[in-house]
C-alpha cells in the first residue's frame, strides 16, 4: 500500500474514533432485581375482607441492592411475582399493598419529612401500590442520581394475601439507568413525597361513605420544575390531584385510578380492583417555588350502604428539577 493510501486510511480511522469519542461512554442499561422473598401468611379466603387477610406489615430492609452506582435512574417499573417469575396478584391471593425506596448518604435526606414517619428511612424517591405504576423519564433529559459510593437504599414493604394458603413472593423491579456521557448530560431530580396523612408512620386515612375529598396542604420545600408525578390510592378511590394554591389552585397533576384492566386485578367474587394510576411526565409538568402551598386532594367515592373505610391512602410522588 502506498504512503498516500496509508495516510488516508489513518486519517479516516482517526476521524472515526473522534466521531465516536463523545458518545463512547454513554450507555443506557436495564437491570431487573428481585427483592425478597417474603412469605405472606394464609388468609381467610375472602378477597373483600381485609380483616382476615394474611399480612406482612411495613417490613423494613436496610441496605438493599441498587442497580448501579455513579448513574442516573431514568425508569423504575415494579411488579410482584412468584419464585418462577409468574405474576402474583389479587386473582391468586397476594396484594402488593405498597412498597417504597428511600436513599441515605451523600447528603440525601427526605425533603418533606426528614425526621418523622417513613421519611426517617431517607430520601423517598419511589413507591407503588398494587397498581404497580412505573415512572419513566427516559424520553426527557432527567434522572435520579445514584452516587459512586457512600449511598444506601432502604426499603419498606407491605403485603397481603386473601387465599387460604401462604404465598411466597418477590418484589421485582426493572430499572433503566444511564451512565457516562448520557448520565452527565441529564439534570438530576429531587423527589418530593406528598401524603394525605402528612408525616405519619403509616400514611393511613379514613374515608366516609359517599364522595369525599381529603386534602392536605404541604409547603413546597423546593423551587423548580416538576417533571414527573404519580399517585397512589386504594379501591373505591377516584384520583389523587395536586394543585398549587399559591398560584390560584393551578393544577399540577391529576393521577386517575383505573380498575380491573387485566385478569390479575379481578378476584373470584367478581370485583375489580385498582389496576393502574395515570402519571404526569413532561418537561415541565409545572413550576413550583419554595414556600408555595401545594394541596393534595385524595378523592374517594364509597358506594351508598357501604361502611366508611379505614386504612386508605392518598400519596403522590413527584420528581422535581431544582
Amino acid at each position: 500500500m502506498s504512503r498516500t493510501r496509508c495516510l488516508v486510511a489513518l486519517v479516516c480511522g482517526l476521524f472515526a474514533v473522534l466521531a465516536l469519542a463523545p458518545s463512547a461512554g454513554a450507555t443506557i442499561t436495564s437491570r431487573t432485581i428481585d427483592y425478597g422473598p417474603w412469605v405472606i401468611p394464609a388468609g381467610g379466603g375472602d378477597p373483600h375482607d381485609h380483616e382476615t387477610m394474611g399480612m406482612i406489615t411495613n417490613d423494613i430492609d436496610f441496605n438493599v441492592s441498587k442497580p448501579c452506582t455513579n448513574c442516573d435512574i431514568i425508569a423504575i417499573d415494579p411488579e410482584l411475582v412468584y419464585a418462577e417469575g409468574r405474576e402474583a396478584n389479587l386473582n391468586t391471593g397476594p396484594m402488593l399493598h405498597h412498597f417504597l425506596f428511600a436513599a441515605t448518604g451523600n447528603s440525601k435526606r427526605d425533603l418533606v419529612c426528614p425526621s418523622s414517619g417513613s421519611g426517617v428511612l431517607g430520601e423517598r424517591f419511589f413507591a407503588s401500590g398494587n397498581e404497580r405504576t412505573a415512572i419513566d423519564v427516559s424520553g426527557i433529559d432527567y434522572g435520579y442520581n445514584v452516587a459512586s459510593s457512600g449511598e444506601q437504599w432502604n426499603m419498606a414493604t407491605d403485603l397481603m394475601n386473601w387465599e387460604v394458603t401462604r404465598k411466597t413472593v418477590y418484589v421485582r423491579v426493572r430499572f433503566t439507568y444511564a451512565t457516562g456521557a448520557d448520565a452527565t448530560s441529564r439534570d438530576n431530580v429531587r423527589p418530593v413525597w406528598l401524603d394525605a396523612d402528612g408525616c405519619s408512620s403509616d400514611s393511613l386515612i379514613t374515608v366516609p361513605e359517599g364522595f369525599s375529598d381529603t386534602h392536605r396542604d404541604i409547603r413546597s420545600p423546593i423551587t423548580g420544575n416538576v417533571i414527573a408525578a404519580a399517585g397512589h390510592i386504594h379501591d373505591h378511590g377516584v384520583d389523587v390531584e395536586l394543585t398549587n394554591n399559591s398560584r390560584s389552585e393551578a393544577l399540577i397533576c391529576n393521577s386517575v385510578a383505573r380498575f380491573g384492566e387485566t385478569e390479575g386485578y379481578r378476584t373470584p367474587d367478581g370485583r375489580s380492583h385498582v389496576s393502574s394510576m395515570s402519571t404526569c411526565i413532561r418537561d415541565p409538568v409545572a413550576a413550583i417555588s419554595s414556600g408555595n402551598t401545594l394541596r393534595l386532594h385524595t378523592i374517594y367515592e364509597v358506594p351508598a350502604g357501604h361502611h366508611g373505610l379505614e386504612e386508605m391512602m392518598g400519596i403522590m410522588i413527584t420528581w422535581v428539577d431544582p
